[in-house]
Order: C-alpha cells, then structure tokens, then sequence
C-alpha cells in the first residue's frame, strides 16, 4: 500500500512482526479497538450486470496454458457448439446435393410422363382404329359374303365371289395384327406410365421429406452460428481470467504485470522494473485481487471492491485523515488501501497514469504503481527492488517477503523472455 500509514512509536520484535503480517496483507483489517481483528471483506455486487470487455493478451503471453473450472466448462460449451454446427452444417451441405438429385428425377420423370402420356394417346387412338376397322370389315364382309354366296350361280360369279373373300381375309388378318400392334403399345405405355407416376410421387415425397430437413438443418446452423460465436466469447473471457498454469495469479494479472513492465520501458527507460516484481507486491497486498473472493473480470476490474482498514491511527497504523471524501474507500473520515495494488487515495491521485484511470483495475493499479515505483530509481538489482519494496512500504519484512515471492515468479519461463 503507498503512503502507508506507519507506527509513531518504537516497538518490540514481537509487535514489529505482527505490524509487517498486516502490512504484508494490504493492512485488511477492520474493527478499531476490538480483541481481534478481523480481515476486511470486499465489498459491492458479486458481478457486473453487462458484460464487460475482454482484454487483448499480450502476444507473449497468449500461448501460456491456462486451467480453471469456469475454463474447462466454458471450453467443453464451446466444443458441444462446435460439435452441433458441424452436424447442421454437414446436414446442410448433403441436404443441399440430395435436393439437386431430385430435382433432376423430377424433371426427368416429369418429361417421361408427358412422353409416355402422348403415346398412350397415340395408342388409344390406333387401337380404336384397329378396333373400328375390324367391325367395318365383320360388317362388310357379312353383308357382301350373303349376297355374293345368293348370286354365285356361275364359275365366273363363285371366282369373283371367291377373290373378294381372299381380299376381305388379306385386309382382315392386316387388321387383327395392327390391332395386336396397337394393344401391345398401349399396354407398354400405360405400365410405363404407372410406374414413372409412382416414381415421382415416391420421388415428390422424398423432395418434401429432403425439403424440410434442409431447411431445418439451415435454421439449425444459423443458431449453431450465433451459439458458437456467443460461446467463443464466454471461451475468451474465462481464458483471460483462468489461473496461468502452475501459478497462483489469473492471466489477465500477469498481463497486467507484463504490460506495466514493458510500459516502463518507453515511460522510464533506466528503471528496468521486471513484471515479477510487480507481480510480487501484488501477491502480498491482495492475493492478485483475490482476497476475500475477489476475482479479476475479463478487463482487469475487480468484481467488487478490496478496501483495507481504516487508517485512524489504530492497528498500529498512523493516522491518514479523509482524502477523497470516501469516493475511493466508502469513508468519509478516514482514508483506507484500495485495489489490487492497495492505493491510498491521495497517493493514487499523484500517481494514476489518467483521470479515467481506476485503482480497481489491475491494469491501471499496476501500471501507476510502477511508475511510483520507478520514480525513486532504478529496479533492477535485489538491493534496487528492497529500496524500491520499502518505499511502497516501510518495513523490512514486507520488503523481504515481496522479494522473495518475486524471486519465485522470476523463475517462471514466459517463451518470449528467456
């Protein structure tokens, strides 16, 4: 915590250690005067209402494995999404050439039943033909058989009468094998027929059938769409908020921690100051803005507030009258630690990088912290990073204890740093 307050009066081991335990913990104690005090809880709504945005990961540190309940539930979501839009889609895209093959047998048996309409018509028609000729020629040959057979009293007259009757027979066994002709025509023209109307019935039925599965399998991928693309984002954000494998800080902090760092190279080149020892105060003020349950959003703000203990001169703190009219702390009287780096309202008001900027977002908290931390010199050596640890807090065993949680972050192998 910056500007923290610090004991007015010489003190034993004993009581030293106990002030550098509450020091070493972003001074969250509440309670003034009470036997035992008992750690600060965050306070405000567990959750924002709207969602809030989602950081960008730094390139170095995008690769980074990740693990964490809410990520592998939001991963296994986005697989079911991934899983049932390749399903409707693949429904879709099958669907799609079974409709055009179709089609085709449509207008193929569509063309074959006009076909074979006109010649069942021209089959009709011929067979009536047959069937006309036939009766003419029973008729004819009926009625000019007696009168030829009445008058036949002659060589001459039976010749002729015989003659005509060879005609009759020659024209008559001409028409039974039209009529034959005929009837095997129309009899293969309507089996025809038949079966190719059956045939597109069965194909039209199909056509429905395929129809409305294609359709269904286009809404579904229309919604599949919209499913994945909302379940890509609930990925992203529980991914930028997921703890960095083997590590016990979000990846949304450690970018924090990196980008304030490599910040500080164009804001103060001689500085130097490593992301592990920024991560390393955060650790020791506010667990990486998880203390009390706090969690880090997908943008770096804190779900709810982390507010230490009144700085009213108890607790072995010195007393810090009201700076910020409670806008920061909630207290009108008395100033209290804020945030993930545990700002004191003043200090954050010389030392935030804008006026939009918040103590509650670990971006901006870190970031600002690192130019206060900066601006005593360099931090580079051991000896620079405890000089740099007492000025954010004057007390050796916090300066200690930073040190040695930073050391251990330094060890962690980001790809891009080795």
């Amino acid at each position: 915590m910056l500007s923290r307050a610090r004991p007015t009066r010489k003190t034993g081991p004993a009581v030293h250690r106990l002030v550098a335990l509450l020091i070493a913990f972003g001074a969250l104690v509440v309670g003034a005067g009470a036997a035992a005090a008992t750690p600060a809880r965050p306070s405000g709504p567990s959750r924002p209402s709207a969602p809030v945005p989602i950081a960008t990961i730094s390139p170095e540190l995008a690769n980074l494995p990740i693990d964490g309940p809410d990520y592998r539930a939001a991963q296994s979501r986005f697989d079911s999404a991934a899983s049932a839009l390749a399903t409707a889609t693949a429904l879709a895209q099958s669907t799609t050439a079974d409709l055009a093959r179709l089609h085709a047998d449509d207008a193929r048996l569509s063309q074959l039943v006009m076909s074979e309409t006109a010649t069942k018509k021209d089959a009709t028609i011929a067979l009536a033909q047959t069937r006309t000729g036939l009766r003419a020629l029973a008729i004819d040959s009926y009625v000019h058989g007696q009168d030829e057979a009445a008058s036949a009293s002659d060589v001459n007259a039976a010749t002729t009468a015989s003659g005509h009757q060879a005609i009759r027979q020659a024209i008559s066994d001409a028409q039974i094998i039209r009529q034959r002709d005929a009837t095997v025509a129309f009899t293969h023209a309507v089996d025809a027929l038949r079966n190719d109307l059956e045939s597109r019935v069965a194909t039209r039925a199909e056509l429905f059938t395929t129809q409305a599965a294609h359709d269904q399998a286009v809404a579904d991928t229309a919604r599949d769409t919209d499913t994945l693309a909302q379940r890509q984002v609930e990925l992203d954000r529980s991914r930028v908020t997921a703890t960095v494998v083997g590590q016990d800080y979000a990846l949304v902090a450690l970018d924090a921690y990196w980008r304030a760092a490599n910040a500080m190279v164009a804001d103060d080149p001689k500085c130097g100051i490593p992301w592990w020892a920024l991560a390393g105060i955060a650790r020791v003020e506010s667990k990486h803005g998880t203390y009390g349950g706090a969690q880090i959003l997908a943008n770096g703000d804190e779900d709810r507030l982390i507010i230490g203990i009144p700085l009213d001169g108890t607790d072995n703190t010195q007393q810090i009258a009201d700076t910020d009219g409670g806008q920061y702390d909630g207290d009108p009287n008395f100033d209290h630690a804020v945030g993930p780096m545990q700002f004191i309202p003043s200090t954050w008001r010389r030392w935030a990088r804008d006026r939009n900027a918040s103590p509650n977002n670990i971006y901006d908290a870190t970031w600002s912290a690192a130019h206060y931390l900066c601006s005593g010199g360099p931090m580079q050596t051991d000896d620079q990073l405890r000089r740099g640890f007492l000025r954010y807090n004057q007390s050796d065993a916090y300066a200690d204890e930073v040190l040695s949680v930073a050391k251990a972050y330094a060890r962690f192998p980001i790809p891009s740093a080795q």
